[in-house]
């Protein structure tokens, strides 16, 4: 994968999709906890960079375990939410495989809404830099 760079509209400065991965884990939801704060959130950040033809995509089922090693082959620090196989597999599992934004499966309606706000602000930050 390339590294995929754009200069964003608020420093001036060329932000890299590490960047994004980076600042997508700082966010915070307005008077509550981080943006992504549990290891099954990295399914969501999986699936929105799939949508964004930035990680390969498997009909079939998600490639968890790739995803993981190309996190750490990237460096991309985990801050509260540590990109887990097996959590990401028990969250796709309970979802039954569901993409967003996962209207038909039952599931925590509060994670449901965060994970579609997450959805949302990652889907912004990424057309930035495409």
């Amino acid at each position: 994968m390339t590294t995929t760079q754009n200069i964003t509209a608020r420093s001036g400065k060329i932000e890299t999709l590490n960047q994004v991965l980076v600042r997508i884990q700082r966010m915070h939801i307005p008077s509550r906890n981080f943006l992504m704060c549990e290891d099954w959130d990295w399914l969501v950040v999986l699936q929105c960079l799939q949508d964004h033809n930035l990680f390969k995509s498997n009909p079939k089922r998600p490639p968890l375990t790739a995803f993981v090693v190309w996190l750490r082959n990237r460096n991309i620090p985990q801050y509260y939410a540590k990109c887990s196989m097996r959590e990401m597999s028990l969250a796709n599992t309970g979802i039954r495989n569901a993409r967003y934004p996962w209207t038909d499966v039952t599931w925590e309606p509060s994670v449901l809404r965060r994970w579609r706000w997450l959805y949302q602000e990652l889907d912004k930050m990424l057309a930035a830099i495409n």
